[in-house]
């Protein structure tokens, strides 16, 4: 009689909590529709001036009336929805607390599935014994990956990363998460650029910075991908293959995301192994983070996400998962896609809002091309990707790594995949993704496939070596020796190359920062400079860097001065009157007195006056 007396005031207790839960509901969604009201009720005029004072200068700028409609229309909708809702929990108030009730058992469900898996995934992370050896051999060879790329940082800056951070990155973090007039805004990286700069300056060296730290991380991650598919041996040769890997080098040490993208894409398919062979919840929403990430860096992402989700099916099809999923495997493989886009849509709103979904999805940069174009331009790509991968390298190593390449798909043992390989996956998605699409990416596209084909190619080589000292006496002696030596080799190249060139990269000054200060001592308060693209943005961050006010190379017009100085790409077959008509400013500046105030291998400058000087 006493148990049921105290399940009896346990169940009014629970029942009490739920309806302060219910109320608590009930008066955040009335609060919310007294502000979506609010929002429908208070005119443009009374909105902006409260906004106003929000803003340092007074002036909310970026609150016009397009996002005022555009912010009415939203509140309308969601009034409506909140509105409805409000009603159903009236209403249906008992059918309400029992579904309340039921959330509430499913939440602390999840809570506690969660901390488990939590605590599995760190697990995970935990390095084994037997693994110190290799960890302490990665070690090295990352560093001196470090080294190879650290004086690089300092190297001239190229145009693109350049306009990347005039235009959107040293503009703060409101241009840089909604403004998209170009597709050289790989929106996170573009964040990181702008968080570093802030507190580090914007010498060269501290805007490539996020590219370099990412590309570091490739080289471990390289290293993870290689021993999970395969061994420790090969991952530990991928690693350093991509640790003195020109072409990689060359990457981490522009202002771009695309190492990024090739360490999320890396990331990627460590989780997608590791989800494969356990059903762990906290995994399943790190891989959807990670892919919403990869794409908020940039939307060519979807070529590594299709690949990863692609191998996942097939491993399924090929029954080669973990049989606690059972027939839920496919709901993971629906709901987590479904998850990444609503992520990935959330974090691009601002961008949505104010350059439109098309500046995204339908740019000219991903125009489709006709079936004509489109199949005239896979040979060339494909062979543009392959020398630019090449680059630096002696061509007895392309033809190593081609052998190796085909050797992988019959010699090397695998831990995974082996019912399903990465490569079919891959060429399976973006064979069609390309035909759908009918677009023809630049090779810096496809650099996140290339540590796989690293990796696929080191497998191979091994593979090769280990069945050919199967049959020489000591043969597992010879075996470990050549694999020391794989590991060493390209570490020796990278020294060989780098180190002679380190203080000289460290110090050296590119022509247009050299033009840059010569300027700086030159030019008067009433000049102006006349470039034209590719040095535009260059000289103009060059020009910043000694402190030069940008209003030289802003050419307005009826804009006043004395003297035009006429800066000549003479390096790519510009002339005088080609610059002045590419500005046009012809008709502003007095051709009859032209002097040469300047000359190097690459650029002149010309000084001209002014009309009516």
């Amino acid at each position: 009689m006493r148990s049921k007396v105290v399940n009896s005031e346990w169940g009014s207790l629970a029942l009490k909590k739920i309806s302060i839960i219910w109320s608590l509901l009930i008066s955040l969604l009335l609060i919310g529709v007294v502000f979506f009201i609010l929002q429908l009720l208070l005119p443009y005029n009374t909105q902006k001036l409260i906004l106003n004072n929000l803003a340092r200068d007074g002036d909310l700028e970026s609150f016009t009336v397009d996002l005022y409609t555009k912010i009415r229309l939203t509140s309308t909708i969601l009034g409506i929805l909140t509105g409805s809702l409000i009603a159903y929990l009236v209403i249906f108030r008992n059918k309400s607390l029992g579904q309340i009730t039921y959330l509430g058992t499913r939440i602390s469900d999840f809570f506690s599935t969660a901390k488990r898996d939590l605590i599995d995934v760190l697990k995970a992370l935990i390095p084994q014994r037997n693994e110190c050896i290799p960890l302490i051999i990665l070690f090295v060879i990352t560093l001196l990956g470090a080294f190879f790329r650290y004086a690089y940082l300092w190297k001239p800056m190229g145009h693109d990363e350049t306009y990347t951070f005039i235009a959107f990155a040293s503009r703060g973090l409101r241009v840089v998460i909604s403004d998209y007039h170009l597709p050289n805004n790989h929106v996170l990286h573009t964040i990181l650029v702008n968080l570093v700069t802030q507190l580090m300056g914007d010498s060269p060296a501290v805007i490539r910075l996020p590219s370099f730290m990412a590309g570091l991380l490739i080289i471990p991650a390289s290293y993870g991908v290689g021993k999970i598919f395969y061994n420790t041996r090969i991952g530990l040769i991928a690693a350093s293959i991509i640790a003195s890997l020109p072409v990689m080098i060359d990457y981490s040490t522009v202002a771009r995301g695309y190492t990024l993208l090739t360490l999320f894409s890396l990331l990627l398919i460590i989780l997608a192994s590791y989800v494969k062979k356990k059903r762990n919840l906290i995994a399943w929403g790190i891989l959807v983070v990670t892919a919403s990430l990869g794409l908020y860096v940039n939307p060519t992402m979807i070529y590594p996400i299709g690949m990863t989700y692609t191998w996942l099916l097939l491993s399924k099809l090929v029954n080669d998962v973990n049989e606690n999923y059972g027939r839920d495997y496919y709901s993971y493989l629906f709901i987590s896609p479904l998850l990444i886009i609503m992520l990935t849509s959330f974090i691009y709103l601002p961008i949505m809002l104010n350059s439109g979904l098309q500046s995204l999805i339908g740019n000219e940069v991903i125009e489709s091309l006709s079936w004509r174009d489109f199949l005239q331009s896979i040979l060339p790509r494909i062979k543009n990707t392959w020398a630019e991968w090449n680059r630096g390298l002696p061509g007895i190593l392309s033809l190593i790594a081609v052998i190796g390449l085909l050797a992988s798909f019959f010699v090397p043992p695998r831990q995974e995949g082996r019912r399903s390989p990465l490569i079919l996956a891959g060429a399976l998605w973006i064979g069609t993704a390309l035909v759908v699409q009918r677009v023809a990416p630049w090779p810096r596209i496809w650099l996140f496939l290339l540590p796989f084909f690293v990796i696929w190619i080191s497998a191979g080589i091994l593979g090769l070596i280990e069945i050919l000292f199967r049959y020489i006496p000591r043969g597992d002696l010879l075996s470990h020796l050549m694999v020391g030596l794989l590991i060493v080799l390209p570490l020796s190249a990278g020294l060989v190359i780098n180190y002679p060139q380190f203080a000289q990269k460290l110090h050296a000054k590119g022509e247009i920062e050299v033009l840059a200060d010569f300027l700086g001592e030159y030019l008067q308060p009433e000049d102006v400079v006349v470039v034209t693209s590719p040095d535009t943005i260059v000289l103009k961050y060059y020009l910043s860097r000694i402190g030069l006010e940008k209003e030289y190379t802003e050419l307005e017009k009826d804009k006043s001065f004395n003297r035009a100085i006429i800066v000549v790409n003479q390096a790519l077959g510009q002339t005088m009157e080609y610059v002045l008509e590419r500005r046009n400013f012809m008709d502003d500046v007095d051709l009859s007195a032209v002097e040469e105030i300047y000359n190097s291998r690459r650029f002149i400058i010309y000084q001209l006056l002014g009309i009516g000087e």
